[in-house]
């Protein structure tokens, strides 16, 4: 099975980080960044689980929750929180945006460089080290649906 670069360079990673920081690199954990590096759909924590299952049955979903966590916290994935939807996750770790479906809660990546431009507010005392910006409204898929469900009406 041939891997993507994406996948092959981010288990590169994997190794490098979890050397240089004493973590254990775990097949649990290399088998889940290799499943999320292969998406591009920002998958739920369960979704992950769930794909991952195919090559190891056992895994538990409290495990895959933790391998998760611990990629975010290496730095090797980014959490996604928006409000009213589970967590996602992404593989994708370099400053980039997001449209969110209201909908459907599909999240889909935009590059914008002008709005990694943006002037920050920094009035409140609070010490900005990332962000990201997300735009929710109603995906292509979901307005198109929602046209077939007027005209079948």
């Amino acid at each position: 099975m041939s891997r993507r670069p994406r996948e092959s360079s981010k288990l590169e990673e994997l190794e490098t980080v979890c050397r240089t920081q004493g973590v254990p690199l775990t097949i649990q954990r290399r088998v889940i960044l290799e499943a999320l590096a292969s998406r591009d759909d920002h998958p739920t924590a369960d979704d992950i689980w769930e794909a991952v299952r195919v090559r190891m049955p056992d895994l538990s979903r409290t495990t895959a929750y933790r391998a998760l966590d611990t990629l975010v916290r290496l730095g090797l994935a980014v959490k996604i929180c928006h409000p009213g939807s589970s967590a996602r996750f992404d593989a994708k770790t370099r400053r980039h945006h997001h449209l969110v479906c209201v909908t459907c809660e599909r999240v889909l990546d935009i590059d914008a460089p002008t709005l990694d431009k943006l002037a920050l507010p920094l009035d409140k005392g609070f010490e900005i080290t990332d962000y990201s910006v997300h735009f929710r409204g109603v995906c292509a898929s979901c307005r198109r649906a929602r046209g077939q469900q007027k005209e079948d009406s």
